[in-house]
């Protein structure tokens, strides 16, 4: 009883604001999919044990409680409107999470919430999504091959102010699979898919999105109440089937390093612009980056391209200790192809590179 105890009081100062004290709720079981528009209303924790759909428009007043359990939110034609407050933030839980409107459970201590009690909230389409100030916790479980909190397929919405806590990692798992948002090519746009002062903690990879796609460096990944608490993968994991950029994008985060297992090229007017202190690290040997003229990669003195491997600059990033190090050839280069005779970059901040 006493290490429960112990455990909730640490819970407590990692994840609940002053605001968020633990109260008995009306208990809502949701069993049905939401087909007509619905609204959750505060005083209430709904509980989910089955998956279910979302077909019409959710709205989630703010100061809602929602517990899962072996379950995942699909979004399907519909739209979630869920705008929590600083003092009244809407959570995502485990059922067995009994620091939000108490034991929904009715287990008293017995069980304590874990990662991977649940699945995730899956918006595989729709428009106008809007979560603001919603918690998102112990998600992760097995769906598909995917262990995520949030997986977007949508083509708007808008993430401000969440955090994304406690999920569930699978190394077995694919790299992007593994990620607590699952973003992809889902995310080309920040204008249109607005993902800002968000926070990451206590997850093994946070963040997937598309190469082109420029990530808001005000987004933290760390707890703000405890920076010490972070990621076990941290990084921003980038993906694009290999070819051409057709965006451009700033590459401006520097808390955590940016992960590419592509080989980019740069064309024409699109741009990558590093910003300074960034550092780019590459995943497999085949990766690295070519451009077509000068002004395709904006490369200071101080950003560095190295290895995943490489733990001196962005930390350990693959997440393995000391167990791995890195060496020439852990990536291809830094690729100059628009001189007559193109060559490959050389330069202090490019290393572990194959070429030169």
């Amino acid at each position: 009883m006493l290490a429960a105890l112990l455990f909730l009081a640490s819970c407590e100062k990692d994840d609940l604001l002053q605001e968020e004290i633990p109260q008995g709720c009306n208990i809502v079981e949701v069993t049905e999919n939401i087909t007509t528009p619905t609204t959750w209303t505060e005083g209430n924790v709904y509980v989910i044990r089955q998956t279910i759909s979302i077909r019409n428009v959710l709205t989630i007043e703010p100061g809602v409680t929602v517990k899962l359990k072996d379950a995942s939110i699909n979004v399907i034609e519909g739209k979630v409107i869920a705008a929590g407050t600083p003092q009244k933030r809407i959570v995502f839980t485990s059922l067995a999470d009994d620091r939000y409107c108490g034991d929904s459970n009715g287990d008293a201590a017995l069980t304590m919430p874990e990662k991977g009690d649940w699945e995730r909230i899956n918006l595989q389409d729709g428009t106008g999504h809007l979560f603001k100030y919603v918690d998102f916790f112990y998600a992760g479980q097995n769906s598909g091959g995917f262990y995520n909190a949030l997986k977007v397929g949508a083509s708007s919405f808008e993430f401000d102010n969440c955090r994304f806590a406690h999920t569930l990692f699978s190394p077995s798992a694919s790299y992007e699979n593994a990620t607590a948002f699952y973003g992809g090519a889902a995310m080309t746009n920040p204008e249109m898919q607005k993902f800002t002062n968000n926070s990451f903690y206590d997850n093994g990879k946070p963040l997937y999105v598309w190469t082109h796609y420029t990530v808001n460096p005000n987004n933290k990944f760390h707890n703000p109440e405890n920076p010490q608490q972070q990621n076990s993968h941290n990084g921003i994991a980038m993906i694009r089937s290999s070819g051409g950029l057709d965006a451009t994008v700033q590459w401006h985060v520097t808390e955590v390093p940016y992960i590419l297992d592509e080989y980019i090229q740069v064309y024409g007017s699109q741009v990558i612009d590093i910003g300074s202190n960034a550092v780019i690290k590459f995943k497999r040997a085949g990766a690295g980056i070519q451009r077509s003229s000068a002004s395709n990669v904006i490369l200071p003195s101080s950003a560095i391209l190295t290895s995943y491997k490489d733990d001196s600059v962005g930390g350990d990033t693959n997440g393995d200790g000391n167990a791995s190090a890195p060496a020439k050839g852990d990536w291809l280069g830094f690729r100059n192809a628009y001189s007559g005779n193109p060559y490959y970059e050389e330069s202090v901040n490019i290393r572990y590179a194959k070429n030169p």
